[in-house]
């Protein structure tokens, strides 16, 4: 196998394409294929319920210009910061 074969790794999903960047996407089982996507978690998950995807993976796109800085409050929720904010 050459450098440029890549080999799917289920762990980790391909990239999002930037037109998802600050919505929720749903990823089917084998996290090869966005199966639904929006700005609402909850719409998100019940769309790739409809479309026949019950155990989608759901996650939250980061915007390319906010830097995730970490942390955690008191919900234990993620916190993202705006660095151009400070």
């Amino acid at each position: 196998m050459n450098k440029s074969e890549a080999i799917p790794d289920p762990l980790h999903p391909k990239p999002v394409p930037i037109e998802f960047a600050g919505q929720w996407v749903a990823w089917n089982k084998e996290r090869t294929q966005i199966v639904a996507h929006g700005t609402d978690m909850a719409a998100v998950h019940a769309a790739a319920m409809s479309a026949g995807h019950p155990d989608a993976i759901l996650q939250r796109v980061r915007r390319p210009d906010v830097s995730f800085i970490g942390g955690y409050v008191e919900t234990r929720q993620p916190v993202a910061f705006d660095v151009a904010s400070f």
